[in-house]
Protein backbone atom coordinates (compact mmCIF):
# COMPACT_ATOMS: atom_id res chain seq x y z
CA UNK A 1 0.00 0.00 0.00
CA UNK A 2 1.38 3.40 -0.97
CA UNK A 3 2.55 5.81 1.69
CA UNK A 4 1.74 9.51 2.01
CA UNK A 5 4.16 12.28 1.15
CA UNK A 6 5.25 14.32 4.16
CA UNK A 7 2.89 17.13 5.07
CA UNK A 8 4.01 20.65 4.18
CA UNK A 9 6.47 19.69 1.46
CA UNK A 10 4.35 21.06 -1.43
CA UNK A 11 2.91 24.48 -2.16
CA UNK A 12 1.14 23.91 -5.48
CA UNK A 13 0.81 20.82 -7.63
CA UNK A 14 -0.78 21.66 -11.00
CA UNK A 15 0.27 18.32 -12.52
CA UNK A 16 -1.18 16.24 -9.67
CA UNK A 17 2.13 14.54 -8.90
CA UNK A 18 1.25 14.32 -5.21
CA UNK A 19 -1.70 12.02 -5.95
CA UNK A 20 0.54 9.73 -7.98
CA UNK A 21 3.08 9.62 -5.15
CA UNK A 22 0.43 9.18 -2.47
CA UNK A 23 -1.56 6.42 -4.17
CA UNK A 24 1.09 4.68 -6.25
CA UNK A 25 -1.18 4.84 -9.31
CA UNK A 26 -0.23 6.85 -12.40
CA UNK A 27 -3.78 7.72 -13.45
CA UNK A 28 -7.34 7.72 -12.12
CA UNK A 29 -10.43 7.83 -14.29
CA UNK A 30 -13.22 8.77 -11.87
CA UNK A 31 -13.20 11.03 -8.81
CA UNK A 32 -15.91 10.73 -6.16
CA UNK A 33 -16.30 13.22 -3.31
CA UNK A 34 -18.77 12.26 -0.59
CA UNK A 35 -18.97 12.02 3.19
CA UNK A 36 -18.51 8.55 4.73
CA UNK A 37 -22.14 8.18 5.89
CA UNK A 38 -23.24 8.28 2.25
CA UNK A 39 -20.67 5.68 1.17
CA UNK A 40 -21.48 2.74 3.45
CA UNK A 41 -22.84 0.55 0.65
CA UNK A 42 -19.92 1.42 -1.60
CA UNK A 43 -17.56 0.42 1.22
CA UNK A 44 -19.29 -2.96 1.50
CA UNK A 45 -19.43 -3.55 -2.26
CA UNK A 46 -15.88 -2.49 -3.10
CA UNK A 47 -14.02 -3.69 -0.03
CA UNK A 48 -10.51 -2.61 0.84
CA UNK A 49 -8.96 0.12 -1.36
CA UNK A 50 -5.61 -0.24 -3.09
CA UNK A 51 -4.30 2.68 -1.05
CA UNK A 52 -5.53 5.14 1.54
CA UNK A 53 -3.96 8.47 2.48
CA UNK A 54 -4.91 11.68 4.23
CA UNK A 55 -6.39 14.41 2.07
CA UNK A 56 -4.44 16.94 4.11
CA UNK A 57 -1.13 15.38 2.99
CA UNK A 58 -1.75 16.83 -0.46
CA UNK A 59 -0.37 20.33 -1.17
CA UNK A 60 -2.62 23.14 0.02
CA UNK A 61 -5.40 20.77 1.10
CA UNK A 62 -6.83 21.37 4.57
CA UNK A 63 -8.26 18.60 6.71
CA UNK A 64 -12.08 18.85 6.56
CA UNK A 65 -13.35 20.60 9.67
CA UNK A 66 -17.11 20.17 9.52
CA UNK A 67 -18.99 17.29 11.13
CA UNK A 68 -19.41 14.05 9.21
CA UNK A 69 -16.38 14.62 6.99
CA UNK A 70 -13.23 12.49 7.01
CA UNK A 71 -9.65 13.44 6.19
CA UNK A 72 -9.27 10.47 3.87
CA UNK A 73 -8.59 9.73 0.20
CA UNK A 74 -8.92 6.20 -1.18
CA UNK A 75 -7.75 4.72 -4.48
CA UNK A 76 -9.50 1.72 -6.06
CA UNK A 77 -8.94 -0.40 -9.13
CA UNK A 78 -12.25 -1.34 -10.75
CA UNK A 79 -11.72 -3.55 -13.77
CA UNK A 80 -8.63 -1.63 -14.80
CA UNK A 81 -10.18 1.80 -14.17
CA UNK A 82 -8.83 3.91 -11.34
CA UNK A 83 -11.25 5.53 -8.91
CA UNK A 84 -10.37 8.17 -6.32
CA UNK A 85 -12.81 8.50 -3.42
CA UNK A 86 -12.43 11.55 -1.19
CA UNK A 87 -14.39 10.99 2.01
CA UNK A 88 -14.50 14.64 3.00
CA UNK A 89 -14.31 18.22 1.75
CA UNK A 90 -13.42 21.65 3.11
CA UNK A 91 -16.56 23.79 3.13
CA UNK A 92 -16.88 27.53 2.48
CA UNK A 93 -18.32 28.17 5.93
CA UNK A 94 -15.13 26.93 7.58
CA UNK A 95 -13.63 30.28 6.66
CA UNK A 96 -10.93 28.96 4.34
CA UNK A 97 -9.82 30.87 1.26
CA UNK A 98 -11.03 29.72 -2.16
CA UNK A 99 -7.54 28.42 -2.88
CA UNK A 100 -7.90 26.05 0.07
CA UNK A 101 -11.46 24.89 -0.53
CA UNK A 102 -10.69 23.90 -4.13
CA UNK A 103 -7.07 22.76 -3.73
CA UNK A 104 -7.90 19.06 -3.91
CA UNK A 105 -10.15 19.49 -6.95
CA UNK A 106 -7.43 21.38 -8.81
CA UNK A 107 -4.84 18.71 -7.97
CA UNK A 108 -7.17 15.89 -9.05
CA UNK A 109 -7.81 17.63 -12.38
CA UNK A 110 -4.08 18.03 -12.87
CA UNK A 111 -3.62 14.32 -12.19
CA UNK A 112 -5.81 13.54 -15.20
CA UNK A 113 -9.16 12.35 -13.81
CA UNK A 114 -11.64 12.09 -16.67
CA UNK A 115 -14.89 12.48 -14.75
CA UNK A 116 -16.08 13.41 -11.28
CA UNK A 117 -19.19 12.78 -9.21
CA UNK A 118 -19.67 15.11 -6.26
CA UNK A 119 -22.21 14.06 -3.64
CA UNK A 120 -23.54 16.59 -1.13
CA UNK A 121 -26.47 17.51 1.07
CA UNK A 122 -29.13 20.06 0.23
CA UNK A 123 -32.07 21.92 1.76
CA UNK A 124 -35.32 21.89 -0.20
CA UNK A 125 -36.99 25.17 -1.11
CA UNK A 126 -40.39 23.52 -1.08
CA UNK A 127 -40.87 21.27 -4.11
CA UNK A 128 -38.34 18.59 -3.21
CA UNK A 129 -39.11 16.09 -0.47
CA UNK A 130 -36.99 14.97 2.46
CA UNK A 131 -34.91 11.99 1.45
CA UNK A 132 -34.92 12.86 -2.27
CA UNK A 133 -31.75 12.31 -4.27
CA UNK A 134 -31.35 14.81 -7.10
CA UNK A 135 -28.91 15.28 -9.93
CA UNK A 136 -27.37 18.74 -10.03
CA UNK A 137 -28.87 20.28 -13.16
CA UNK A 138 -27.37 23.75 -12.68
CA UNK A 139 -26.51 26.22 -9.95
CA UNK A 140 -26.71 29.84 -8.81
CA UNK A 141 -23.55 31.12 -7.14
CA UNK A 142 -24.74 33.34 -4.29
CA UNK A 143 -21.67 32.82 -2.13
CA UNK A 144 -20.38 36.35 -2.70
CA UNK A 145 -16.85 35.14 -3.32
CA UNK A 146 -14.84 33.68 -6.22
CA UNK A 147 -15.28 29.93 -6.40
CA UNK A 148 -11.59 29.28 -7.12
CA UNK A 149 -8.45 31.26 -8.01
CA UNK A 150 -7.98 32.18 -11.68
CA UNK A 151 -6.05 34.67 -13.78
CA UNK A 152 -9.13 35.84 -15.66
CA UNK A 153 -12.79 35.05 -16.43
CA UNK A 154 -13.39 31.43 -17.41
CA UNK A 155 -16.28 29.20 -18.49
CA UNK A 156 -17.30 25.98 -16.76
CA UNK A 157 -20.48 23.95 -16.57
CA UNK A 158 -21.97 20.65 -15.43
CA UNK A 159 -21.60 17.83 -17.96
CA UNK A 160 -25.05 17.20 -19.45
CA UNK A 161 -24.55 13.57 -20.65
CA UNK A 162 -23.11 12.51 -17.28
CA UNK A 163 -25.86 14.38 -15.45
CA UNK A 164 -28.46 12.50 -17.50
CA UNK A 165 -26.86 9.21 -16.48
CA UNK A 166 -27.02 10.23 -12.82
CA UNK A 167 -30.63 11.41 -13.08
CA UNK A 168 -31.66 8.14 -14.73
CA UNK A 169 -30.55 5.83 -11.91
CA UNK A 170 -33.39 4.19 -9.97
CA UNK A 171 -33.89 6.16 -6.78
CA UNK A 172 -32.82 9.54 -8.18
CA UNK A 173 -35.86 11.83 -8.33
CA UNK A 174 -34.70 14.00 -11.22
CA UNK A 175 -32.53 17.10 -11.49
CA UNK A 176 -32.56 20.41 -9.66
CA UNK A 177 -31.06 23.89 -9.72
CA UNK A 178 -29.06 24.53 -6.55
CA UNK A 179 -28.37 27.89 -4.95
CA UNK A 180 -24.89 28.01 -3.41
CA UNK A 181 -24.90 30.06 -0.18
CA UNK A 182 -21.94 30.62 2.15
CA UNK A 183 -23.65 29.21 5.27
CA UNK A 184 -23.41 27.97 7.93
CA UNK A 185 -26.93 29.18 8.73
CA UNK A 186 -29.61 27.64 6.53
CA UNK A 187 -31.87 30.14 4.75
CA UNK A 188 -34.85 31.42 6.73
CA UNK A 189 -38.36 31.79 5.35
CA UNK A 190 -37.78 35.13 3.60
CA UNK A 191 -34.48 33.97 2.12
CA UNK A 192 -36.03 30.70 0.97
CA UNK A 193 -38.82 32.59 -0.78
CA UNK A 194 -36.31 34.82 -2.58
CA UNK A 195 -34.12 31.90 -3.63
CA UNK A 196 -37.14 30.03 -4.96
CA UNK A 197 -38.15 33.10 -6.91
CA UNK A 198 -34.71 33.18 -8.51
CA UNK A 199 -35.30 29.70 -9.91
CA UNK A 200 -33.52 27.54 -7.35
CA UNK A 201 -35.01 24.24 -6.16
CA UNK A 202 -32.57 23.51 -3.33
CA UNK A 203 -29.82 25.19 -1.33
CA UNK A 204 -26.26 23.89 -0.89
CA UNK A 205 -23.20 25.08 1.00
CA UNK A 206 -20.57 23.04 -0.83
CA UNK A 207 -20.04 20.99 -4.03
CA UNK A 208 -20.29 23.83 -6.57
CA UNK A 209 -16.84 25.37 -6.12
CA UNK A 210 -15.02 22.03 -6.40
CA UNK A 211 -17.15 21.00 -9.37
CA UNK A 212 -16.45 24.16 -11.35
CA UNK A 213 -12.73 24.02 -10.50
CA UNK A 214 -12.72 20.54 -12.05
CA UNK A 215 -14.92 21.45 -15.04
CA UNK A 216 -12.82 24.43 -16.07
CA UNK A 217 -9.87 22.03 -16.32
CA UNK A 218 -11.68 19.69 -18.69
CA UNK A 219 -13.13 17.15 -16.24
CA UNK A 220 -16.69 15.91 -16.92
CA UNK A 221 -18.56 16.75 -13.72
CA UNK A 222 -21.93 15.72 -12.28
CA UNK A 223 -23.44 16.32 -8.86
CA UNK A 224 -25.81 14.30 -6.70
CA UNK A 225 -27.68 15.94 -3.81
CA UNK A 226 -29.34 14.34 -0.79
CA UNK A 227 -32.20 16.45 0.59
CA UNK A 228 -31.97 16.32 4.37
CA UNK A 229 -33.81 19.49 5.42
CA UNK A 230 -36.40 22.06 4.36
CA UNK A 231 -35.14 25.63 4.06
CA UNK A 232 -37.17 28.08 6.14
CA UNK A 233 -38.72 25.36 8.29
CA UNK A 234 -38.24 25.48 12.07
CA UNK A 235 -35.74 22.96 13.49
CA UNK A 236 -37.26 19.57 14.30
CA UNK A 237 -36.29 17.42 17.26
CA UNK A 238 -34.05 14.61 16.11
CA UNK A 239 -33.07 16.24 12.82
CA UNK A 240 -29.49 16.84 11.73
CA UNK A 241 -26.55 14.60 10.89
CA UNK A 242 -25.41 11.51 12.69
CA UNK A 243 -21.69 11.03 13.11
CA UNK A 244 -20.10 8.98 10.35
CA UNK A 245 -17.83 7.13 12.77
CA UNK A 246 -18.25 3.40 13.19
CA UNK A 247 -18.21 1.69 16.54
CA UNK A 248 -17.57 -1.98 17.26
CA UNK A 249 -18.04 -2.97 13.65
CA UNK A 250 -21.43 -1.29 13.27
CA UNK A 251 -21.99 0.55 10.01
CA UNK A 252 -22.43 4.31 10.08
CA UNK A 253 -25.77 5.27 8.56
CA UNK A 254 -27.45 8.32 7.14
CA UNK A 255 -29.85 9.77 9.68
CA UNK A 256 -33.30 9.49 8.05
CA UNK A 257 -34.81 13.00 7.98
CA UNK A 258 -37.93 13.38 10.09
CA UNK A 259 -40.92 12.82 7.81
CA UNK A 260 -39.00 11.07 5.02
CA UNK A 261 -41.30 8.76 3.01
CA UNK A 262 -40.56 5.13 3.78
CA UNK A 263 -40.72 4.27 0.08
CA UNK A 264 -37.32 5.86 -0.57
CA UNK A 265 -34.48 3.48 -1.32
CA UNK A 266 -31.73 4.05 1.25
CA UNK A 267 -29.49 6.88 0.06
CA UNK A 268 -26.20 4.92 0.34
CA UNK A 269 -27.68 2.16 -1.87
CA UNK A 270 -28.69 4.61 -4.59
CA UNK A 271 -25.39 6.49 -4.33
CA UNK A 272 -23.47 3.25 -4.84
CA UNK A 273 -25.57 2.58 -7.97
CA UNK A 274 -24.93 6.11 -9.26
CA UNK A 275 -21.17 5.73 -8.80
CA UNK A 276 -21.21 2.43 -10.68
CA UNK A 277 -23.28 4.04 -13.47
CA UNK A 278 -20.83 6.94 -13.74
CA UNK A 279 -17.92 4.52 -13.86
CA UNK A 280 -19.61 2.52 -16.62
CA UNK A 281 -19.56 5.58 -18.87
CA UNK A 282 -15.76 5.52 -18.78
CA UNK A 283 -15.26 1.84 -19.61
Amino acid sequence: MATSPAAGTWDEDPAGASIVLATGRARHDLLVIAEPALLTDLDDAWGRPSSRVRLSFLPGVSAPGSSGQEDSLMSYDRGGLGVLVARGRTCLFEGRAARRTTAFARIAAGAGVRAALLVGRASSLGSQQLGDLLAMGDHLNLSGTPLFPATGPVEATWDEPLTEVVAGVDGVSGSAVAALVPGPVRPGRAEAAVLGGLGADVVVMDTVAEAMALAVRGVKVAGLLYVDSIAGAPPRPGSGRRSAARAAGRRAAVTPPVGMPVAHRPAPVVICDVIEAALATLG
